[in-house]
């Protein structure tokens, strides 16, 4: 994703500079600037682009087979983070420059502008090879996302809190029985699409269900980090928060809690073609079902399989 990224933005400088028209209303008004004024069609989108940099910390499935671990895994999530910001600030943009509002496909904005872009300098025969380097991209951003919190998962239940089923692995340590439940329950949300009535509305919708549901676990995550600083404070950690005994990692947990309360406030608010009757129930009746299926999956784990500590 990342040449194709670079390219987009790239292009996108040259359209400018060369005087072709710009789509994006740069106009200093309030509405454009302060996109709480609109809640409705500027805060959903705000959920695309926060999708785009959340999910960082599933590379934390592969963190053993990385060298010096923990000097470079910090390094490699900041480095990522940053990046990912940057290329999704800056792709937002050019494809907002060149695509008018009226015409922007959620799905396929990127391929739309490249396509004019290309189209603009002759150049429409590369659009083809643009499209494979996106689908690439996005099959290793896929494989990543997949197994990164299957393998976490799979260490967890390796302690007993999953059943056995759950527990087992193939020869090459992948775990097969979670990675099937995973593409099944997956394949089954995904199946929305078809009983929704634009392709755009189940980006949206979707979208939204999976960063209120990312939230939800990030305000666990953070809530988890302080709980554990204080019932086990001497338990030696790979990796702590700078800043003191504490208040480095009240700053951090803290402040990530309240951004994650309010990305997860922000996905309840539905878009303003969609009816509120149905938006808000359906986002958290889709959270309620996948916070209860671990918690099932717990109350039926089998303790005495446990195989190893973590």
């Amino acid at each position: 994703m990342l040449v194709p990224s670079l390219i987009l933005i790239v292009m996108a400088i040259i359209y400018v500079i060369t005087d072709h028209p710009v789509h994006l209303n740069l106009a200093l008004t309030p509405d454009n600037w302060l996109p709480l004024l609109n809640p409705q069609h500027h805060l959903l989108l705000f959920l695309s682009f926060i999708f785009g940099v959340v999910g960082i910390e599933v590379s934390a499935g592969h963190a053993r087979e990385v060298k010096n671990v923990q000097r470079n895994y910090p390094i490699a999530i900041f480095a990522a983070a940053i990046i990912g910001f940057i290329i999704t600030l800056l792709g937002g943009l050019a494809v907002a420059i060149v695509v008018p509002a009226t015409r922007l496909n959620m799905v396929s904005g990127t391929v739309q502008a490249l396509q004019h872009l290309f189209t603009t300098w002759h150049l429409g025969m590369l659009l083809p090879f643009a499209a494979i380097l996106i689908a690439f991209g996005a099959a290793g951003q896929v494989s990543t996302w997949i197994l990164g919190p299957i393998k976490g998962i799979w260490a967890a239940s390796r302690t007993g809190i999953l059943p056995t089923p759950f527990q087992e692995a193939n020869q090459h340590g992948v775990p097969r029985n979670l990675l099937l439940v995973q593409a099944v329950f997956m394949s089954t949300v995904a199946l929305l699409i078809l009983v929704m009535p634009s392709v755009n509305m189940a980006f949206l919708l979707l979208t939204s269900l999976a960063v209120v549901l990312y939230c939800f676990m990030y305000l666990l995550l953070f809530t988890a980090a302080i709980r554990l600083r204080y019932t086990h404070p001497d338990v030696r950690r790979p990796y702590r928060v700078p800043g003191g005994r504490n208040w480095g990692l009240w700053l951090v947990a803290s402040t990530g809690f309240l951004t994650s309360l309010t990305c997860l406030f922000i996905g309840l608010i539905p878009p303003g073609h969609m009816r509120e009757s149905t938006y808000a129930p359906a986002i958290l009746g889709s959270l309620a079902v996948m916070v209860l299926c671990p918690l099932l999956l717990y109350r039926f784990r089998h303790l005495p399989s446990a195989k190893a500590s973590i």
